[in-house]
C-alpha cells in the first residue's frame, strides 16, 4: 500500500537515513541515503532541530533538492512512531503556487482589453471560490483525539484541495486519533475528486490517523471501489451513530 499513494512518501530512521522511498518520491527526488541530502543547505539545519526533538507529528516547510528543479519548496509532515522511525509525506507548494500564477496570467490576458472595475470583480470572484471550497469542508474537534469533517457540495480536485489543506494543518497541530469525514451532503463526485480522497485517506494512515467514512451513498461507494477494498476503512450510516461508537462510548 505504500506505493500507492499519490504523494512523495519516505520512512526515516533516527539518524535520518532513508529505509524506503515511494514510487512518486523515486520519480520526483535524487537517489540519496539521508533524508538531510534532499534538502538545500540553507534549510538543513532548520529540518535537523525539528526532527531531533522527535515530537509525535510535526510540519516543516522545506526548499528540497528535486530532480526537475535545484529548489523546490515543499510542506512536510511528518509523523515518528515508537520504533524509532518517522513517517514522512510531502506536498509541493511550488505547484500550487504554478497553478494560481498561471491562472492569474490567463486572466491577466483575457482582461488587458478590460477596464480595472471588471478585474477587480473578477479577482473578487476567485477569492469567493477558494473560500467557498474551504469552508465546505470544515474541520471540527470533537475531543483532543476525535474530530470530524463535514463535506458539502459535488467534490472535484479544486474543492478536496482546500479541503485537504484544512485537515492536514489541523491534524499536525493536534494529537487526533481518528478524523470522521461525513459524506452526507456530498452530491456528485468527479474522477479527480475520487483521486483526492484516496490521497487524503493514505496521507491520513502515515501519519497515524484513522479515518471514519460516514453516510457514503450507494453511487458514492461504486465509485470509491476501486481503492476502498485495498484500505482499511471504516465505514458508518451516521455522523449520529459514529459520535456515539467513538466520542460518547470511548
Amino acid at each position: 500500500m505504500l506505493n500507492q499513494i499519490p504523494l512523495p512518501y519516505i520512512r526515516i530512521n533516527s539518524q535520518f537515513d532513508i529505509l524506503h522511498i515511494s514510487d512518486r518520491g523515486k520519480q520526483e527526488f535524487h537517489g540519496v541515503g539521508s533524508f538531510l541530502d534532499m534538502i538545500d543547505r540553507e534549510s538543513r539545519e532548520k529540518a535537523r532541530k525539528t526532527l531531533e526533538k522527535r515530537k509525535n507529528s510535526f510540519f516543516l516547510e522545506l526548499n528540497l533538492q528535486t530532480k526537475k528543479q535545484p529548489i523546490t519548496l515543499f510542506d512536510v509532515y511528518g509523523h515518528w512512531n515508537g520504533n524509532g522511525e518517522a513517517h514522512i509525506i510531502i506536498v509541493s507548494k511550488d505547484g500550487r503556487m504554478q497553478k494560481v500564477e498561471s491562472q492569474l496570467l490567463t486572466l491577466q490576458k483575457r482582461l488587458r482589453n478590460t477596464n480595472f472595475e471588471l478585474y477587480e470583480k473578477n479577482e473578487e470572484l476567485e477569492e469567493s471560490i477558494l473560500r467557498n471550497n474551504s469552508l465546505s469542508g470544515p474541520f471540527i474537534t470533537l475531543s483532543d483525539e476525535v474530530a470530524l469533517v463535514p463535506i458539502y457540495g459535488d467534490l472535484h480536485e479544486d474543492k478536496l484541495f482546500a479541503v485537504r489543506e484544512n485537515i492536514y494543518n489541523a491534524v499536525y497541530r493536534g494529537d487526533y486519533q481518528k478524523v470522521l469525514v461525513d459524506f452526507t451532503g456530498v452530491g456528485t463526485i468527479e474522477q479527480d475528486g475520487i483521486n483526492g480522497i484516496k490521497e487524503i485517506i493514505l496521507t491520513l494512515d502515515y501519519m497515524g490517523v484513522d479515518v471514519i467514512l460516514i453516510g457514503i451513498q450507494p453511487q458514492h461507494a461504486r465509485q470509491m471501489k476501486v481503492f476502498m477494498d485495498d484500505l482499511q476503512v471504516t465505514c458508518i450510516q451516521s455522523a449520529k451513530e459514529a459520535i456515539r461508537r467513538f466520542l460518547i462510548q470511548s
